[in-house]
């Protein structure tokens, strides 16, 4: 009896220590990058999706500053210039070619020139002029919890985060994920993504990767860009592509994309997202698989589901597929992370999402400008 009770003591000290070792290292873990501080968040309910604002009409010049005066009126004998007539062949197609020129900007195998042009910041085509949600605005902050469930040499439980924070111009994408009980997790992985806020999205400036297992952590491994380059973990410079993410800007980009451009999310479309990892630089086609409820401990909710079509895990990160909400503001309610058919992390949302909007007076100080 004593031994058993000697035994049961020691391993409960080790667990203490472990866990004592664990929250000391969480500090240092990320000493290139700065934490900004959440500001304190309610509930977020759920609600039409947000809309891209209009921009607004340009002023016009007006003619008696300008010193011209206004054309006169054409006599209605004059003649005017008959407009061409358009073949009936090419007026048949105009309306097809407009429908499918966002699904052809999406799914383009060219993924340099569909990354580099910006996301119009106006309602797509199909969307009413009369839409029903709220301007979008870039939140003070947002988090969405999850609860982790996987396998791994044996089934895996645990919980994850993703957060986003903003001061004025400037974000922290942070993504946590931990393995085991909160006071003594088994191993951990932790990404966060630094940088501004354009009118295009997110523009990371550093990106860092912790892994944890037990009591061995690993350096943190690095990404940095710069205007015209980004540099590896490595310390290989490669060019920078236009809108280029990390693993972790890359959730919030895609919302981001999904709310100025709602067309993007038809099932069939596919949108490239060029991404630099720690080890290589990759250009990521993600596929719309179809639209999913999924239950939810806010009930079951309309979702979107989005795959990588091919991504290598030698970049450093696995790929991950990803359920979009609508009526969250196309938060990621639930991520699955696949190393291969036996090895998993399958993340979903625990419940409510957290958020601090914007208040009404930096609202339109937090606005990126309209190009």
């Amino acid at each position: 009896m004593f031994i058993i009770l000697a035994v049961m003591g020691l391993h409960a000290w080790l667990t203490l220590s472990m866990a004592t070792l664990l929250n000391d290292m969480q500090a240092s873990d990320t000493s290139g990058i700065k934490r900004m501080e959440a500001t304190m968040m309610s509930e977020l309910k759920l609600s039409d999706p947000p809309v891209a604002a209009p921009p607004p009409p340009k002023p016009r010049a007006s003619r008696k500053a300008s010193g011209q005066r206004p054309p006169k009126s054409p006599s209605p004998s004059a003649s005017a210039p008959e407009p061409a007539l358009a073949r009936p062949e090419e007026s048949a197609s105009a309306p097809e070619q407009a429908e499918s020129s966002i699904t052809v900007a999406a799914s383009s195998s060219e993924p340099e020139s569909s990354a580099s042009e910006p996301i119009p910041l106006a309602l797509s085509a199909s969307e009413p002029s009369s839409a029903k949600g709220p301007p979008f605005v870039w939140p003070l902050a947002t988090r969405v919890s999850y609860k982790v469930r996987g396998y791994f040499r044996g089934d895996v439980h645990g919980q994850a985060r993703v957060e986003w924070v903003r001061q004025d111009m400037d974000y922290q994408v942070r993504v946590d994920t931990t393995i085991g009980p909160s006071f003594a997790p088994i191993g951990s992985w932790n990404l966060i993504s630094a940088g501004t806020i354009t009118p295009e999205g997110l523009s990371p400036k550093r990106f860092e990767q912790v892994n944890r297992l037990l009591i061995k952590t690993s350096p943190p491994r690095t990404v940095v860009f710069d205007p015209q380059n980004v540099v590896l973990d490595s310390g290989e410079k490669l060019q920078r592509t236009p809108g280029m993410q990390d693993a972790a800007s890359q959730f919030i980009q895609l919302a981001y994309q999904f709310i100025m451009q709602p067309d993007l999310l038809r099932p069939g479309n596919t949108i490239h997202i060029p991404l630099a990892l720690p080890k290589r630089v990759e250009t990521i086609a993600y596929d719309v698989i179809d639209e999913q409820m999924l239950d939810t401990p806010i009930g079951t909710i309309p979702t979107f589901h989005v795959k990588p079509r091919k991504m290598s895990a030698e970049g450093g990160v696995l790929p991950v597929e990803i359920w979009f909400a609508p009526g969250l503001q196309y938060l990621p309610v639930r991520i699955l992370v696949r190393a291969n058919e036996k090895t998993y992390m399958d993340l979903q949302m625990e419940r409510a999402p957290e958020q601090a909007p914007a208040d009404a007076a930096s609202a339109s100080a937090s606005a990126p400008p309209l190009p």
